[in-house]
């Protein structure tokens, strides 16, 4: 019998994971990118011309940008592993897991950042009053902070898509795979060393007695056992016992054979004499 290794869920990813990993790992990296791209669009758009718009070094990007790009590549591994198992049962509690918690921290993080930019920041303010450079700085912050947020929330389903499935699946259990015999392989002959064939039991169904034969009383018993009576017993009468000289006969009355002196039963047949 085969050892079990380990038992556990597995489903399938579908084509709505890979959608909405795909669509995260998009919006993720815009987000990422939003700083180098935003300062191309501003030198582009805008007269004054800037070296940058919020991170001056790769340090400050490093820290603006980096749970962006975390997020990107989380997506972009989310991608490849749900395309591998779109039809194969691959994917186990701990994907769906990760799934889960990696984005909801992302989404309280820029949950936060979102609301600091726009309730407390002076967001309202740059966007009626301020100059037009103004606000496309003040609205690719913002950007900054949706698109992740966005690019989580879509895993977050996709997580809670596969926690479902894992729920209505059965346990799979994995054994090691036995190696197969074709079909028309012939039957394996035991081999036997000659001293296993000097020791071997010799077959014993030619010496079998038939159902209808007689048994036959040994002629090494002693004392052999006596059929219990079944007629009634006569009281003894007072008359005067006289000796009474016992001879068996000289042969069997049942089988003819030759009886030796003083034997009670045939050693042939095995009868009472």
């Amino acid at each position: 019998m085969a050892k079990k290794i380990y038992t556990k869920k597995l489903t399938y990813a579908g084509m709505s994971l890979c959608l909405l990993s795909f669509f995260a790992f998009i919006l993720s990296t815009a987000g990422a990118l939003a700083d180098p791209v935003g300062k191309l669009v501003y030198n582009n758009v805008f007269t004054n011309k800037i070296d940058f718009l919020f991170t001056p070094d790769i340090f400050a990007y490093v820290n603006t940008y980096g749970l962006s790009c975390a997020l990107a590549i989380f997506s972009l591994v989310a991608f490849f592993t749900s395309a591998r198992a779109k039809g194969k049962k691959k994917l186990d509690g701990a994907f769906a897991g990760f799934l889960i918690l990696f984005p909801l921290v992302v989404m309280i993080t820029k949950g936060i950042m979102i609301y600091y930019v726009t309730v407390k920041g002076h967001f309202s303010n740059a966007i009626t009053m301020g100059y037009d450079n103004d606000k496309f700085r003040v609205a690719l912050s913002l950007a900054d902070d949706v698109l992740p947020f966005i690019a989580a929330f879509l895993l977050f389903i996709g997580g809670l898509v596969i926690a479902g499935r894992l729920m209505g699946e059965d346990f799979a259990v994995e054994i090691p795979v036995a190696a197969k015999t074709p079909d028309n392989a012939p039957a394996p002959i035991p081999m036997t060393t000659p001293q296993e064939q000097s020791f071997a039991q010799p077959d014993m169904s030619q010496f079998r007695k038939p159902d209808n034969a007689e048994p036959v009383m040994s002629q090494s018993v002693v004392e052999p056992e006596i059929p219990q009576q079944t007629e009634p017993i006569e009281p003894p009468t007072e008359t005067a016992e006289q000796p009474v000289e016992q001879t068996s006969p000289e042969k069997c009355p049942h089988c003819g054979s030759e009886l030796k002196s003083g034997a009670k039963f045939c050693s042939v047949c095995g009868n009472k004499v």
